[in-house]
């Protein structure tokens, strides 16, 4: 994975979204059952849990999951690809790449011969650790090692190690140590000046100022809405011509039995990044975490319009039920495109969707068979 060094800096509307994305990577880890497993296959490649927190040398790639990862003198022949709440990597060797998820990472003493991408809270490659490139995420990323290039984002970025080549920055605060020593240019795009201590030795610094504030205009915003608020319509019309029975449905559902739809679409959130992980984990269930991925993406795609599609149709049960759509997708367009709260109401929204299917699936799946009325009865043993 290399980052495109001729891209436009991400805003940081994007790292906070790529930060609770992996936030919530490592959370779902820490849910993952106490019961674990280390497993080697035919190609050297190892699969690990928490139970196998230091696996000895490894011919192939070392796939780990779990909270705490601690990795002393070990040597490892190809990749390693982890991920959890505390990942640490000390005097090992790696002959491939290392990618990495966690809310504390540090890499201290190791060589890899590959490339080094890791995202997390704290993310640290401590010196006397080199790699051919660093790609790191995070809230403070430090990188006191030694690297070819590197490719940092977070609100505080110190580069204290020695970089023989370019360096990507986007932060709000960058720091260059006094042994910072880095040949190439430090591309900067910070909220305010870096601080460089005495000593720090730097080919070429540019700078390009960014603002937290949101730079948006009115007009931008406005357009926004009213984007979203005609796009979210259109679906909710289209679910309501294709699926009537299933908006009516959860409109009485919302109206009769409100708490068991929240209260499955919520455990159903929570339990899904847990669901794709140990699906992951168990290499076989690799095609059902892809079907299990698409079935997210496609209910986060269409929950907005199917919530304001049914919630129009409870409160306007008497009138015709393509207009409620088409307001009930207006509005929920409209919310879900307004800044700071969108996001929420789209989370409600497919939280609702969720509930709603996890719902028919339980019903259908304890509906029993009716019996005609004139049938005979079964004879008994």
């Amino acid at each position: 994975m290399a980052f495109n060094q001729t891209a436009a800096a991400p805003s940081h509307k994007m790292r906070r979204c790529l930060l609770m994305a992996f936030a919530l990577i490592a959370l779902a880890l820490t849910a993952l059952p106490t019961a674990s497993f280390a497993d080697t296959d035919t190609a050297g490649n190892v699969l690990a849990t928490d139970n196998d927190s230091n696996p000895s040398g490894v011919e192939g790639d070392l796939y780990w999951a779990g909270q705490s990862l601690e990795l002393d003198d070990v040597s490892i022949d190809r990749d390693i690809i982890a991920a959890g709440d505390t990942l640490s990597i000390r005097d090992c060797t790696v002959g491939g790449a290392v990618r990495l998820a966690a809310r504390t990472i540090d890499i201290a003493k190791t060589t890899v011969d590959g490339s080094v991408t890791v995202a997390g809270q704290h993310v640290v490659l401590n010196s006397d650790s080199t790699a051919s490139c660093f790609y790191a995420i995070g809230e403070t990323v430090a990188l006191r090692g030694s690297t070819k290039s590197a490719a940092l984002a977070g609100d505080t970025v110190t580069i204290d190690g020695t970089v023989d080549g370019d360096v990507e920055v986007w932060a709000d605060k960058l720091i260059l140590g006094k042994n910072a020593h880095i040949t190439g240019t430090v591309n900067a795009h910070v909220s305010e000046d870096p601080e460089r201590a005495a000593g720090a030795e730097v080919g070429a610094l540019k700078i390009d100022r960014t603002e937290n504030e949101d730079t948006s205009t009115t007009t931008d915003v406005i357009g926004g809405i009213v984007a979203a608020a005609l796009s979210t319509c259109f679906i909710a019309l289209l679910l309501e011509l294709v699926f009537p029975r299933a908006t009516a449905s959860a409109a009485g559902m919302l109206h009769q039995h409100p708490t068991p739809l929240w209260v499955s679409g919520l455990l159903g959130t929570i339990a899904v990044v847990p669901a794709v992980l140990l699906l992951i984990i168990s290499i076989a269930g690799l095609s059902l975490a892809g079907a299990l991925m698409c079935g997210v993406i496609g209910i986060a795609l269409v929950s907005s319009a199917f919530a304001g599609c049914a919630i129009a149709r409870m409160v306007g049960h008497s009138q015709n039920r393509y207009a409620m759509a088409a307001a009930g997708g207006v509005i929920a367009g409209a919310l879900t495109g307004l800044p700071l709260v969108g996001g929420f109401i789209s989370g409600v929204a497919f939280v609702f969707m969720l509930g709603y299917i996890i719902q028919i699936i339980w019903r259908n799946a304890h509906l029993k068979p009716q019996q005609p009325a004139n049938a005979p009865e079964l004879p008994t043993a």
